[in-house]
């Protein structure tokens, strides 16, 4: 059975994770704003490492595996699986480490109709035998569990290779059965460096590679510089005020849970 990734609409319809490939020992950037949708608000600011769609990928794997253990665990093999990756030799995991890495030093702040998180984007140790524990920063849950589009890891796995290609495919499941957006806009908001006369011709790749791997984008036009997308319904949790208030106080005992057991296991014994 496919994992399932909770994917935070201010990830997919922002520039957080841009479509430009890994390149390591990328240096530390001041906080600043991303782009990011307009015609649903959202307002996001980032500090650390420039991101890349391999840290969305692995940001993705390691909240979903972790969510799925009861001690928050995830062995690097599962990890560097669920990415869609052959190889799970020594260079792979500390591929993989180094993108936690990144990770780990950066910091979002993040509001949007629903949402108001300011934090660090992941947390973890090492653990022996290819293991990492994953401490979950307050209110990071409230993030993957509302405003959040519900995706199989394995059809982004799929697009690995092509960065547009994956931006794209979290992007187009946040939205209904139809969408419009200019394409300038769109160059724009996905953080592209490309100029808009060569945008539009990786788009058009990036899009044919996407439709070809997700079941839920059907078809989509490019006329007078406007996109238009056409989708099946994706799953979308956008909880109601009384269900967010009961998920919230859930979630807060959580948080509280695991900060007393982070905090037990510091102590020598």
């Amino acid at each position: 059975m496919s994992l399932i990734t909770h994917v935070p609409f201010a990830f997919a319809r922002s520039a957080l994770f841009a479509p430009k490939p890994y390149r390591p020992g990328v240096p530390v950037l001041p906080l600043r704003v991303i782009p990011a949708a307009q015609d649903y608000r959202i307002t996001l600011r980032h500090s650390g490492p420039c991101l890349t769609q391999a840290h969305a990928a692995a940001w993705q794997v390691a909240t979903t595996l972790a969510a799925k253990s009861p001690r928050d665990e995830v062995r690097l093999i599962d990890a560097l699986r669920a990415l869609g990756l052959t190889s799970v030799q020594t260079s792979a995991k500390r591929r993989l480490l180094a993108l936690f890495d990144d990770l780990a030093t950066s910091r979002v702040e993040i509001n949007t109709r629903r949402q108001d998180y300011q934090g660090p984007l992941f947390a973890y140790r090492k653990l022996p035998r290819g293991r990492v524990s994953m401490t979950w920063p307050p209110g990071m849950r409230d993030l993957l569990e509302d405003e959040a589009v519900y995706l199989p890891l394995d059809g982004r796995a799929a697009l690995g290779a092509y960065p547009l290609a994956t931006w794209l495919h979290d992007y187009i499941a946040t939205h209904r059965r139809a969408y419009e957006i200019e394409l300038e806009a769109l160059r724009e908001l996905c953080g592209s460096s490309l100029t808009a006369h060569h945008f539009k011709p990786r788009l058009r790749r990036a899009l044919d590679q996407v439709q070809a791997s997700a079941s839920f984008f059907t078809r989509y036009e490019i006329a007078h510089g406007v996109l238009t997308l056409h989708k099946e319904p994706t799953r979308v949790l956008l909880l109601d005020s009384q269900a967010k208030a009961s998920k919230s106080a859930h979630v807060r005992h959580l948080d509280a849970a695991q900060l007393a057991a982070s905090s037990r296991a510091r102590v020598a014994l």
